[in-house]
């Protein structure tokens, strides 16, 4: 029998869920995944209680190619995951049991939650493949970076000021006074997105 989450109602059995990859740089299918963080939401919009993260390094195929602006911003050390961390197949099978674990009722998924997800979606068709990726994840995709945008739009619509003057992630958490304790790790990220998420809704309702 599956299990049922405190999920939000309308999702009808999908669970949201917080995701943040860190790359070897900015081109999928050349650049890769070495960092993964997927986080569970209940529905107040964090974390689940008793369901572990999925978080989980990389080993990247083609370290060669890494960006040093990339490894700069992220500082994970790629000779560090040469020498400790799984293939990325490996960790694609991990994700895949992790998933099944969650149980979730048939025919139902994790609606990703995440900042600039046209990024992460990216890479995650690159390593798992369109078909793998459909099964994990649905197409109903959250974004905090374009909801963020959108009510600036509104905004200027109503011929008022912006409310953000920045949409990156670093800039949403200081606006909202979310901890990032260490930004461009995937799962802090993930955890901040979530939480930046929920103010964007809550300043949107009231």
């Amino acid at each position: 029998m599956s299990k049922t989450y405190s999920g939000l109602v309308h999702l009808n059995g999908h669970l949201l869920a917080s995701v943040d990859v860190e790359t070897t740089g900015r081109r999928p299918g050349y650049h890769e995944i070495i960092q993964i963080a997927v986080v569970p939401l209940n529905s107040d919009l964090r974390p689940l209680d008793g369901v572990r993260p999925f978080y989980h390094n990389v080993k990247p195929i083609f370290p060669e190619r890494a960006e040093t602006r990339a490894s700069y911003v992220h500082g994970i050390k790629i000779e560090e995951l040469i020498l400790h961390a799984p293939e990325p197949g490996k960790v694609a099978d991990l994700l895949r049991e992790w998933w099944e674990k969650l149980d979730l009722p048939a025919g139902k998924t994790l609606v990703p939650l995440a900042h600039n997800w046209a990024f992460e979606s990216s890479f995650l068709t690159a390593w798992l493949g369109i078909d793998e990726k459909g099964t994990l994840f649905h197409s109903h995709a959250r974004d905090a970076m374009l909801l963020a945008l959108t009510m600036n739009d509104r905004a200027a619509f109503a011929g008022e000021k912006a409310p953000f003057n920045g949409v990156g992630l670093e800039s949403l958490c200081r606006k909202f006074n979310v901890a990032n304790p260490s930004p461009h790790d995937a799962l802090c990220d993930a955890l901040a997105e979530a939480e930046v998420y929920r103010s964007l809704i809550v300043m949107d309702l009231f």
